[in-house]
């Protein structure tokens, strides 16, 4: 049986780094996958496909919408659906390709295709092969949650892992779930011309973002002629691919849709069954591996980083957590993984940028906290590109004057994300983006100007115009 200083079980955004940094460190590794080829997820079914879609999709629409800049293309732009999956597959294998050769460079990193299974705590088994560890790392990312909907139609179903394959453009599609996913998939298919149906239980869509931005994205999405259906009781769905009948109530009344194609994206379910972690001793629950803030499972040689955890669930956040766990395996000094500092973004229609705290979840941490906003219907570049609805916000905490979250809605708000990023991990205050020369005209000019005002406010407050802005 061969033995290897760190077993890592998966080779998506969490797995991959933690397993190329520990080979760096010299230490003899092995990384198992069980889809033989290393990106997870991210990589094959969820952040890198959805862009290019969203970007061949993009791109179409302004062709589309070209006379608003005064602009007469001869005849109608067409989209080549099948050229775009084709471009995909492409792109999708030269990342695999290329990650897979930076490991086969390193001398101490073996990689094998397999399903990964815990025996006890020291030792895997893949495919009938076992291997023992001295440290083990568990990045087995999640999958599509379907949720407990009667009706054969939920199995047949799409779920994002089988949207991306699609070669042919659907004329019609419903989505059940109105979280990050269904948001950015169903604008992008109504910019392809397809007609689309949004269902959602709640009375609006994205529920875990902050409620203004959320409503300026479902405010985009009617205007773009999607049927957004909110407060749904879902009761049976019927049939199969081609033939889907959606049963529901909605405000006491009973109604039905149907549709030839349905795509299911109500949540993700950590992928902790079946890989031994009862045999290993590790603790989970339906929500992850549960790791204390240094990523320390309840056994204290074996880790868990990215989906599989308990915790936030985006490609980035699971490589932050792969350096943690690395340094706190192999280093003297201990370090802990600190979400207060994360930034996402949503690829929707205007973007959606944050970073740090929501205003609702400051308040639920206990903070007393002050928000100001920055509209972007007085900004130029946001005139200048026909973009102006947007805003930025900025959340003070009022016990020290740093800035504690920051977030944006715009056309490029992902451009943005990382000046935010930034200035919640450096915990800045206003005065100190105030410091800061933007260039004009730029959507990034908002945070100084918001700045400003917030300088210009304290100087108000403070009393008989004395003494120093507060927090300054």
């Amino acid at each position: 049986m061969t033995h290897y200083d760190l077993i890592v079980i998966g080779a998506g955004p969490g797995g991959t780094p933690a397993a190329t940094a520990a080979a760096q460190f010299g230490k003899k590794v092995l990384i198992v996958d069980k889809r033989g080829e290393p990106g997870g997820e991210c990589l094959f079914e969820g952040c890198i496909p959805s862009k290019i879609l969203e970007n061949a999709a993009n791109r179409y629409a302004m062709l589309k919408n070209a006379t608003e800049f005064h602009i007469d293309l001869e005849g109608a732009p067409q989209i080549h659906w099948e050229q775009v999956i084709a471009e995909k597959e492409k792109i999708l294998a030269m990342r695999s390709q290329a990650a897979l050769k930076q490991m086969e460079a390193m001398k101490t990193l073996d990689f094998k295709a397999g399903t990964a299974r815990f025996v006890d705590a020291n030792t895997i088994d893949v495919d009938g092969e076992r291997f023992s560890f001295d440290k083990a790392i568990v990045a087995t990312g999640a999958s599509a949650y379907l949720p407990p909907i009667q009706g054969e139609g939920v199995a047949h179903a799409w779920t994002n892992a089988h949207i991306f394959k699609q070669t042919k453009l659907p004329e019609e599609i419903a989505f059940i779930g109105a979280g990050a996913i269904s948001c950015e998939l169903v604008q992008m298919f109504a910019k392809l011309g397809v007609k689309c149906h949004l269902l959602e239980r709640g009375p609006r869509i994205l529920k875990r973002i902050d409620e203004e931005a959320a409503l300026m994205v479902q405010k985009r999405m009617q205007e773009q002629g999607i049927d957004v259906i909110l407060n749904v009781t879902f009761g049976e769905i019927e049939g199969a691919e081609g033939d889907f009948t959606i049963h529901y109530e909605q405000n006491g009344e009973q109604k039905s849709l149907k549709v030839p194609h349905l795509l299911i994206a109500t949540g993700r379910a950590a992928n902790v069954e079946g890989i031994g972690l009862e045999e290993a001793g590790v603790e989970f629950d339906r929500h992850g591996i549960k790791v204390d803030k240094t990523l320390q499972t309840s056994q204290p040689h074996i880790y868990a980083v990215g989906d599989c955890a308990v915790g936030p669930k985006f490609a980035h956040w699971a490589t932050y957590q792969a350096g943690i766990a690395i340094h706190n395996l192999y280093a003297p000094s201990r370090h802990e993984a600190d979400a207060s500092k994360l930034s996402w973004v949503l690829f929707s229609d205007p973007q959606i940028a944050s970073a740090g705290l929501s205003e609702a979840e400051a308040q639920k941490a206990g903070k007393e906290v002050e928000v100001i906003r920055y509209d972007y219907r007085i900004d130029a570049r946001a005139q200048i590109d026909h973009a102006p609805e947007g805003l930025l916000k900025f959340v003070i905490d009022k016990s020290d004057g740093s800035i504690v979250g920051i977030q944006i809605v715009s056309e490029d708000a992902s451009s943005l994300s990382g000046e935010a990023a930034l200035i919640v991990a450096k915990k800045m205050k206003p005065m100190e983006v105030m410091g800061a020369i933007h260039p004009h005209p730029t959507l990034t000019e908002a945070f100084g100007k918001l700045a400003q005002s917030y300088f210009f406010q304290s100087m108000m407050r403070r009393p008989h115009g004395r003494g120093k802005p507060p927090h300054a």
